[in-house]
């Protein structure tokens, strides 16, 4: 593939992932808004309850085999129909077992309702089991357009299901049903748009081929899922349900911007720099500048959301949320750095280098067990700190084999990104001030905090030239015109 058709591709599924992002994330925020007025922080709880179990069995349905195809070059029929016979026989397995568990999960935490909640959330499952592979074949021909409009579709039916739901008092059933509607929904237009069909066949040399790659992808994402989702255990075994509620709340809109711009990251920058894995010169050059630009998305998002948290969780949830407030704030420094795990997992990915991704991964979870042992016997407070210093020391641990692959150090990494913390800091810490010394109304003071975080931020990216702003300007001067839009919605499927 030429440079500039990489580029092009490049551009436009950057384009159309954020795009899918903005809409997909901003309807679920909306959504979640009307929902988290509706319904009680124990509601919330108690589907945090069940994320842990429900997470860890998805990640083994995936198997680290899409990415592992992904990463292939010149994929066939029977690789694909391989793996999709390997996920449904996987997802039918975690399913039975996760039904069979129910008892013992709300026997646990002592939630005799966990039963029936559980058995019907883990229908997620089989639903995922049966997506994967058309979800991995649009991803590989980076075509996010479609991804966009399915999931534009997908969240805005499932979240008006779920307010009608909630609103004739279904309560904590209305965010099972959203969640299983929205898959659902994605799955059967997944279908209906891509033309391939499994083939009856299996090939046991393909699997071990795409397993050799994808079990290092597997064991990383199960200690990752059980170290994330065991907040939610300590937290609602130790405390209630009520508590975890305000956890779970924090930890979804301090984790919506960052795993938006992650996703995006993953998504796209793996395919494209999967065809230059043998330039290391093209492929160092390429995440440098990714890097400005992600770190300076990321940086001016979490900062602001941190530095304005009290009046915005005041104004869109509601009094009965505040105690949400420092939680989220602590996580927004913490998944700031998220981007800079990604792009790191990436090269070693794309270097085909999945031993190294597990070495790395182990030694930040080996690290990171003092800390969270430390947060069950100190409280909430340090079990939220831990999980900050855990991110920004992971992002370091992440970075440890760049040099060796790529010649791209953790001290040119920092270098890249490092001035961007104190110049938007400068903002951040301005609007938070207001909020401190202004005793002024939540409403009024948070349009105040945005305009003044908005006019600083921008004049000082405009006044240093920062290359991540003007990397942002430049693919919104070029994308967003009639002319490109227009050319963009009618030759993008002809052009891949």
């Amino acid at each position: 593939m030429g440079v500039s058709n990489l580029k092009r591709k490049a551009v436009n599924g950057f384009f159309w992932s954020m795009l899918e992002s903005i809409l997909s994330q901003g309807q679920g925020m909306i959504f979640g808004i009307f929902l988290a007025r509706m319904l009680s922080p124990g509601e919330f709880g108690l589907v945090g309850m069940i994320t842990i179990f429900i997470s860890i069995a998805q990640v083994f349905v995936d198997s680290g085999l899409s990415q592992a195809l992904v990463g292939k070059q010149n994929c066939t029929k029977l690789d694909y129909s391989t793996i999709f016979w390997v996920n449904i026989v996987i997802g039918l397995l975690t399913y039975v077992i996760i039904w069979l568990c129910a008892p013992l999960i709300a026997g646990f935490y002592d939630k005799p309702e966990l039963i029936q909640l559980t058995h019907y959330s883990a229908l997620a499952i089989l639903i995922g089991s049966v997506t994967l592979i058309q979800q991995t074949i649009l991803i590989k021909e980076i075509d996010f357009k479609t991804i966009t409009k399915i999931s534009t579709i997908s969240t805005f039916v499932s979240g008006v299901v779920s307010l009608a739901l909630a609103f004739y008092g279904f309560g904590v059933w209305s965010l099972v049903w959203r969640s299983l509607i929205n898959q659902a929904l994605r799955s059967f237009m997944m279908w209906q748009h891509n033309h391939w069909l499994p083939q009856m066949a299996f090939s046991k040399r393909i699997f071990k081929e795409l397993f050799a790659f994808g079990s290092n992808i597997l064991l990383i994402s199960i200690v990752a899922v059980i170290y994330k989702s065991f907040y939610n255990f300590i937290i609602g075994k130790n405390y209630s349900n009520i508590v975890l509620g305000y956890y779970t709340n924090a930890d979804q809109y301090s984790s919506m911007p960052s795993s938006t711009l992650t996703n995006i990251t993953s998504k796209v920058s793996f395919p494209v720099l999967s065809e230059m894995q043998k330039d290391d010169l093209r492929l160092k050059a390429s995440i440098s500048k990714l890097i400005k630009t992600v770190m300076y998305v990321s940086l001016l998002i979490m900062l602001g959301l941190a530095a304005m948290a009290h009046p915005l969780f005041k104004v869109l949830f509601g009094d009965k949320w505040l105690p949400s407030v420092p939680i989220f704030q602590a996580l927004c420094l913490a998944y700031v750095i998220s981007p800079m795990h990604v792009i790191n997992h990436n090269i070693l990915k794309v270097k085909g280098r999945s031993d190294l991704f597990l070495k790395t991964e182990i030694i930040k979870y080996i690290i990171f067990t003092p800390l969270l042992i430390l947060g069950i016997i100190y409280g909430l407070k340090v079990l939220v700190a831990g999980i900050v210093v855990f991110y920004w020391i992971g992002f370091f641990i992440n970075a440890l084999y760049s040099k060796r692959l790529i010649n791209y150090s953790i001290g040119a990494q920092c270098k890249d990104f490092f001035p961007l913390i104190f110049l938007l800091g400068i903002p951040a810490a301005l609007v938070f001030g207001i909020g401190v010394v202004f005793p002024v109304r939540a409403f009024p003071l948070l349009v105040i905090q945005m305009i003044v975080y908005i006019l600083v931020a921008g004049g000082i990216s405009n006044v240093f030239k920062l290359a991540g702003f003007l990397e942002i300007l430049e693919i919104l001067r070029n994308k967003i015109t009639v002319n490109n839009m227009v050319k963009t919605f009618k030759n993008d499927d002809s052009n891949k």
